[in-house]
């Protein structure tokens, strides 16, 4: 399982991933499978088509709370607009990070992909612009209105409602990123096969994961073991894991998979090529640091595994 506090690299390098197959047309067509608004994908357009305007501030009230976003938003439906200002997005706010920590290059259209929202908004008859002028900076905005009421001036007073939240007040954790992982292996394995979620795959944990190998080959199987620790820690989810260690090796079992609970529990297909983010990176990572790797057992209906590390 790649967590959902790791999805955004993940994101940026299936980007990449495609781009170099495929060429940049390629990494569009993606995105309209991924936003596709037909309530399978991303969600934005369930929220619109119930509510109206107020359905994107339903919506990104409760994602960017959970990515932790330092964002103001702005809602008037009297006058037909809703407006968002990222300060700074957390999504490209970590890749730059990243690219400061491991040496990733975050894909060069990273922010473009945001304006595929426009589908969803576009279907109930509203309208959307988005300002990419500050996203080197991480920052954003985006005003969704309905040409029908809009007057072209957004003016704040009693009828607006706003929400005004900073990066520290909200803990890092948005489980629904495991939808888009979910939907971005299977459109892996739909158009590259097994070849190509194994090539992504194991680019994604090269690069993300240089860092934790390097770790790993100097302090051996221990930091292995607290990455692990540490990855179910960030799913609130660590009574779901059990580690044994032996006389070199380390054997890891899991109860069932956080991130298969959440795509059933929110009515999503689990990909057959999911489990692969298991044992396809744990195997990568393994070959990286001079391991052995062996997935012992995996169960498709709840996630449940049983894999062990040899060094």
């Amino acid at each position: 399982m790649i967590s959902c506090t790791e999805f955004i690299p993940a994101y940026s390098e299936l980007f990449t991933y495609i781009e170099e197959k495929d060429g940049r047309a390629a990494v569009d067509k993606f995105w309209e499978y991924l936003f596709k608004p037909d309530g399978r994908g991303i969600p934005l357009v369930n929220f619109v088509k119930k509510e109206g305007i107020r359905g994107c501030y339903t919506y990104w009230s409760g994602t960017l709370n959970e990515e932790a976003a330092d964002f103001t938003m702005y809602l008037n439906e009297r006058d037909g607009w809703y407006f968002e200002k990222m300060h700074r997005c957390p999504s490209k706010g970590r890749l730059l990070e990243l690219a400061d920590e491991l040496g990733i290059t975050p894909y060069h259209d990273y922010c473009l992909h945001c304006d595929s929202y426009r589908s969803a908004i576009e279907s109930v008859g509203l309208k959307y612009t988005f300002n990419f002028a500050e996203t080197d900076k991480a920052a954003c905005s985006l005003l969704v209105y309905d040409p029908k009421v809009f007057d072209g001036r957004m003016i704040v007073d009693k009828d607006t409602i706003v929400m005004d939240r900073r990066a520290a007040d909200n803990e890092y954790f948005h489980p629904d990123f495991h939808s888009s992982m979910n939907m971005g292996i299977h459109y892996i394995g739909m158009t590259y096969g097994d070849e190509g979620v194994l090539e992504y795959l194991a680019r994604y944990t090269k690069n993300v994961y240089r860092r934790l190998a390097e770790k790993i080959k100097a302090e051996g199987v221990k930091a292995l073991r607290e990455k692990i620790e540490d990855t179910y820690d960030k799913e609130h989810a660590r009574e779901l894991l059990e580690i044994e260690e032996g006389e070199r090796e380390l054997t890891v079992r899991v109860k069932h998979c956080p991130a298969v609970t959440h795509l059933k529990a929110t009515g999503r297909e689990v990909s057959p090529w999911y489990r692969y983010t298991t044992e396809w990176v744990m195997r990568a990572l393994a070959d990286e640091v001079g391991y052995g790797f062996d997935m012992l057992a995996y169960d498709e209906k709840d996630g449940r595994a049983c894999y062990k590390f040899t060094y």
